[in-house]
């Protein structure tokens, strides 16, 4: 005989795996802030530096909406305003990429964004941000009502 699953039971399992994501954009910040560095040194001109420093921000950003995401299906019904939160975070934080590499795109010259080491940095910002939009969709998904 099974039993009825409890009303408003998490997911520990996503909860663990959206968490796990929280140290993952911890090192993509400190990325980001070794880049920071190194181009205020010298050591990198600006068009170099640019798409990991906005690696290094969108992932501060990410880390929070992790954070959220995390704590939403920990909850499981009772995290539906938090899992809503976390998406609406994720999908501002892909806006703010995409218009992010625009500007780079525009002020500092087609060169900030076709390099190998540049477009690593955008690619990696972009699909970051994108894997925190499926995550926090599935959060919404799982702690809805119906």
């Amino acid at each position: 005989m099974t039993s009825a699953p409890t009303a408003g039971r998490g997911s520990p399992l996503l909860a663990t795996l959206a968490g796990i994501m929280v140290p993952v954009d911890g090192v993509l910040v400190a990325i980001g802030v070794l880049v920071f560095n190194a181009q205020r040194n010298g050591n990198l001109t600006a068009s170099e530096a640019a798409t990991f420093i906005l690696l290094g921000a969108s992932a501060a950003v990410g880390a929070v909406v992790m954070l959220l995401a995390a704590i939403a299906l920990a909850r499981g019904r009772r995290g539906r305003g938090t899992a809503r939160l976390a998406s609406g975070l994720a999908w501002l934080r892909v806006v703010a990429v995409l218009v992010a590499l625009a500007v780079i795109a525009i002020t500092l010259g087609g060169s900030a964004i076709a390099g190998s080491f540049e477009t690593f940095g955008a690619v990696v910002a972009v699909v970051e941000a994108s894997l925190a939009l499926i995550v926090t969709g599935t959060a919404v998904r799982r702690t809805s009502h119906g």
